[in-house]
């Protein structure tokens, strides 16, 4: 087992099971195994599973990703699982020219290559690969502060199209039931090659609440996430893309951005009409959060359209602090579900200074969801998670006579 960081640019070998283990609250560095068992503390883990096929029949195709961040919270348990999930923003770093590229991002090495440097097709990209899911690391850190074995996935299967899975919620159920199979095996002390403590007989994956932003948001809006076995809360940030007829039997939290440059300050909030009329569950909130970007909550993603600061409609004077953002965005998330959770028959949830979350129960006869107000949590950094390394695979293995697609599309 080797333990390393992550940095701007990891140095994984493309067959390697990394696994991440930070302990502590706002600072990473410093910290042991040892020390962080000892205090108590809630432990985030980054990790990455050796590429393999989805779907192994397609020809050509490339190898998916299987990285994620998980978060393990304090006390015995056994912990309910949250699996947070990303967007389908670009994979392949862009040249470093802030503001259109975020300047400290967390990459890896693609088990292939983004792109070769050089290439006139499209000088601006590098041969480096953006780790979305590390760029939600707070979400699932506040949800362990709660309680929550919390899990934010790679949601990229890049088989058959250079920057995602072409039939989008096949894409993310496959990747949600393999990352869910890991935490069940490790709970059952199936370690696949490594050694983390605290881990076994900790993880109950009979309880599942599911997290996505941006085209993640509308993954867990749509009918195939509602049937995922135990599910017992969502929350939608910033959805991306309509999920139709949404029929949730569970609670379900819509959380829009004031300044949504990608999707739209309106984002979801057809979808929670629709839920709330529907009267399937007694909770169909909606929040928007004031000033708020869409790309902003996630780290990895550049914050801010210009040099200036302007986000989408809203300029720079009326957009908010992106950290503030964050944990306002990831505060809610926590919050709500842990309501869901327990049955709550009102919800309280945070409101952070500046960021002004208006909104409220869409479904008029269910529970009333009111503000109060919350200090801001400070959150480990991205950047600065140790990494453990496994050579075993959770995905079939990629044939030897597979054609693949190295080369991404002109219309980038």
């Amino acid at each position: 087992m080797n333990t390393r960081k992550l940095w701007p640019v990891g140095l994984a070998s493309t067959a390697a099971l990394a696994l991440t283990i930070v302990y502590g609250t706002s600072q990473a560095s410093g910290n042991t195994a040892t020390e962080a068992k000892s205090s108590g503390r809630a432990g985030l883990t980054s990790y990455e599973l050796a590429p393999g096929l989805l779907d192994i029949t397609r020809k050509p195709g490339n190898p998916t990703q299987v990285h994620g961040v998980l978060g393990m919270p304090k006390g015995k348990g056994p912990h309910p699982v949250v699996v947070v999930m990303h967007g389908n923003h670009h994979n392949c770093a862009f040249s470093d020219r802030p503001p259109y590229y975020p300047r400290k991002p967390v990459k890896d090495q693609w088990p292939l290559v983004c792109h070769k440097p050089g290439d006139p097709h499209n000088p601006n990209l590098g041969p480096d690969y953006l780790r979305h899911d590390v760029g939600l690391s707070h979400v699932v850190e506040a949800l362990t502060r709660k309680g929550f074995a919390a899990v934010s996935i790679d949601v990229v299967s890049p088989e058959h199209w250079w920057v995602g899975e072409p039939d989008t919620q096949k894409g993310y159920t496959d990747l949600l039931t393999t990352h869910l199979r890991l935490l069940s095996d490790l709970n059952k002390g199936i370690d696949h090659g490594l050694n983390i403590p605290g881990v076994k007989g900790r993880i109950d994956t009979s309880r599942v609440g599911l997290v996505g932003h941006s085209r993640g948001g509308g993954y867990v809006l749509s009918q195939k996430a509602a049937r995922r076995a135990g599910l017992f809360g969502v929350v939608a940030l910033e959805p991306a893309m309509e999920a139709g007829k949404v029929k949730h039997k569970v609670p379900v939290l819509n959380v829009r951005g004031g300044c949504d440059e990608d999707v739209d300050p309106s984002a979801g909030l057809r979808d929670m009409k629709e839920l709330a009329r529907s009267g399937s569950t007694k909770v169909a909130a909606d929040v928007l959060l004031a000033g708020t970007g869409h790309r902003m909550l996630n780290t990895n993603l550049p914050p801010t359209d210009t040099e200036e600061g302007d986000v989408g409609e809203c300029p720079a004077s009326k957009v908010a602090e992106p950290a503030a953002a964050r944990a306002q965005a990831a505060q809610l998330t926590a919050s709500f579900l842990d309501q869901a959770l327990r049955g709550a028959t009102s919800y309280r949830l945070p409101a952070l200074k500046g960021l002004a979350p208006k909104g409220g129960n869409l479904r008029r006869s269910g529970p009333a969801v009111t503000f109060h107000k919350t200090p801001r949590q400070a959150f480990t950094s991205p950047r600065a998670i140790p990494e453990v390394t496994s050579k075993q695979r959770l995905l079939p293995a990629i044939p030897k006579d597979i054609e693949v697609n190295k080369r991404p599309g002109d219309d980038i």
